[in-house]
C-alpha cells in the first residue's frame, strides 16, 4: 500500500500525478491499465487542485493506493463538498461545437474504472476509483 501526502496542492498537479505514477502498485500495472489509470488521475488530480480550495487556501490531498487482483485509489481533500457523480453528465452524441464545456474528465473517469464512490467524510472529499489489472507482462 502507498500513502502519499501532499500540502500545499495548488500548482503541483503534475508533480501530484508524476508521484502516483511512479508508485509500486501503478508500475506494476499492464501498460493498457496504467494509461487507463493515469487518465483517470490526472482528471481527479486537475479537479482537486483548479476547484476544491478557495484562492488563498493551500489545501492538503492525501492519497492512497491498494492493489490485489485490483487497483483502488482513494483520494480525500479537504476541500468545498462537491459530488462528481453528482454532476450532470455529458451529451456525446452533440457535436463538440455544441457541447459545453466541462464534465468530459468525470464522464472517462465513470466510464473506464470499474468502480468510483464518493462519501463526504470528517469534512472530506473522499473519492475512490477501482479497476481490475493485469500485471506487467
Amino acid at each position: 500500500m502507498s500513502e502519499l501526502h501532499f500540502q500545499p496542492v495548488k500548482g503541483r498537479a503534475q508533480e501530484i500525478l508524476k508521484a502516483i505514477l511512479q508508485t509500486p502498485e501503478v508500475t506494476s500495472c499492464g501498460r493498457k491499465d496504467a494509461m487507463l489509470l493515469r487518465l483517470a488521475c490526472e482528471e481527479i488530480v486537475m479537479n482537486v487542485t483548479s476547484y476544491a480550495y478557495p484562492e488563498e487556501t493551500d489545501g492538503f490531498l492525501d492519497i492512497t493506493i491498494q492493489k490485489a487482483d485490483r487497483i483502488s485509489i482513494r483520494f480525500e481533500d479537504g476541500g468545498v463538498p462537491f459530488n462528481p457523480l453528482e454532476h450532470k453528465m455529458p451529451n456525446t452524441k452533440l457535436s463538440w461545437k455544441l457541447r459545453s464545456i466541462g464534465g468530459l474528465g468525470i464522464f472517462l473517469v465513470l466510464k473506464k474504472m470499474d468502480h468510483v464512490s464518493y462519501d463526504f467524510v470528517d469534512q472530506k472529499n473522499v473519492l475512490t476509483i477501482e479497476k481490475a489489472v493485469k500485471d506487467n507482462q
